[in-house]
């Protein structure tokens, strides 16, 4: 009886030891997560680089869009590209000039749950469209393409007035780009960038702001002026 009594003292010890000897570590384990869990959300934050690009027909004409690189077709584009390739096939001319969305991340991560939205604008101001679409997964140091125009709007001078690109990082991050465009009386354009952290899916607070205006400028390709050069020697 005296055995059986002490193994019962010993199971009442225990069980009441017990939950406190698991409960101290979880609780450090817990502590130290929030710690690291703000650093890797720190060391992973990746940024939206966009640039706007006029182009040949699906890039053609860039030389350093390398094979593999994703061309982003919304169902907004879907018309004027089977209009484009009907033309081609029938050997009639077309416009040679098109006009694209470049986005590349910018950081230590890959880009997921992506979704723009964009609002053009005519150059009149009389007119008002815009596109949305998904994202696929954009890895570190990848470049994709978005055409912005659209059959109905082709012969119409616009510009993007706004661009939204909501995403995560692969630690979690939800981050929301935004771009406003605005017009001078000079026609010069005043563009506006932000990056903000969403917060318990209503909220959100900047992390980047930036103002500037628009520059023209144009890709370079050194290894095709190079072999320009061997040929007149």
């Amino acid at each position: 009886m005296t055995d059986l009594t002490t193994i019962l003292t010993l199971i009442k010890e225990l069980w009441i030891i017990l939950p406190a000897a698991l409960l101290v570590p979880f609780i450090t384990f817990f502590l130290g997560r929030l710690g690291s869990n703000k650093d890797r959300k720190l060391k992973y934050r990746t940024f939206i680089d966009i640039d706007e690009i006029v182009a040949n027909y699906k890039l053609k004409n860039l030389p350093d869009v390398k094979n593999g690189t994703k061309l982003i077709i919304p169902e907004e584009y879907k018309g004027l590209e089977k209009e484009v390739d009907a033309r081609i096939k029938r050997n009639e001319l077309i416009s040679t000039k098109f006009n694209f969305l470049k986005i590349k991340p910018l950081g230590e991560s890959i880009v997921t749950s992506g979704w723009i939205s964009i609002k053009m604008r005519s150059t009149t101001g009389k007119e008002r469209w815009s596109l949305s679409t998904s994202l696929p997964i954009i890895s570190k140091d990848e470049e994709i393409y978005l055409p912005t125009d659209r059959l109905d709007k082709l012969n119409v001078e616009y510009y993007l007035e706004e661009i939204k690109i909501k995403y995560q990082t692969q630690v979690g991050e939800k981050l929301i780009f935004k771009s406003t465009r605005r017009k001078n009386k000079g026609n010069e354009t005043v563009v506006k960038d932000s990056h903000s952290v969403k917060r318990f899916l209503l909220f959100s607070y900047d992390i980047q702001n930036s103002k500037g205006k628009n520059a023209e400028w144009i890709f370079l390709n050194n290894e095709k002026d190079k072999d320009k050069d061997k040929d007149k020697e």
